[in-house]
């Protein structure tokens, strides 16, 4: 999706690292999560953008939901695979979305946590816009993405373990117009805070 190489890269040389980092589930996260599965009836199958170590995928699991995991990092997908569970090297941008297990059947929601910062901004309406098409009418969307404006590089550690992401940074008018450009009703966007000022929008949709 537009991930430069750099960010890929450093989420493949720091996969556990980076999982063992996000391990704990953030209580913004675990409400999305709440409103999410309320929104599936507590049933259904879901593609996971991004699943990265597997944290949110295992607490679906644990509440009755189907998830297909996927990332565009090669090191979180070896990583699940280890864990011992399918996951697939996938880029929401370029490759076929269409659900291996289910062949013409479309999602019943898509989950895109925190990891929709890194899509270039020209290349998010597409993003959004293919996710729409693989999920069926009435199906449901989270994304979350970083509150700000612009665009930035962070670093983290420093010298030969120095870890680089870009991010993208958007307010809510944007995002709302984005998402429903894209063939999404944006139903609420809440405003909740990660880290000590770090502040994210979090998006609670459904397919139009």
């Amino acid at each position: 999706m537009s991930t430069d190489r750099d960010t890929v890269q450093s989420y493949d040389a720091a996969a556990a690292e980076y999982a063992a980092e996000a391990a704990a589930m953030p209580e913004w996260v675990a409400s999305e999560i709440e409103a999410f599965v309320a929104g599936l009836g507590g049933a259904g199958r879901v593609l996971e953008i991004g699943s990265g170590g597997g944290r949110d995928a295992l607490d679906f699991e644990a509440r009755g939901i189907s998830v297909r995991r996927t990332d565009v990092s090669r090191g979180f997908v070896s990583l699940l695979h280890a864990q011992g569970f399918e996951a697939d090297l996938l880029d929401p941008l370029t490759d076929d979305l269409a659900d291996p297990q289910r062949p013409g059947v479309p999602y019943d929601g898509v989950w895109a946590c925190a990891c929709l910062i890194h899509a270039a901004r020209a290349d998010f309406g597409t993003v959004l816009g293919r996710l729409a098409g693989a999920t069926r009418p009435g199906g449901r969307l989270h994304v979350s993405v970083r509150d700000g404006d612009g665009e930035d590089v962070s670093v983290r550690g420093s010298g030969a373990v120095s870890r680089r992401y870009s991010e993208t940074y958007w307010r809510e008018p944007a995002l709302r117009a984005a998402l429903t450009e894209a063939g999404w009703a944006v139903e609420e966007v809440r405003r909740c805070m990660g880290r000590p000022d770090d502040w994210w929008l979090s998006v609670r949709a459904r397919r139009a």
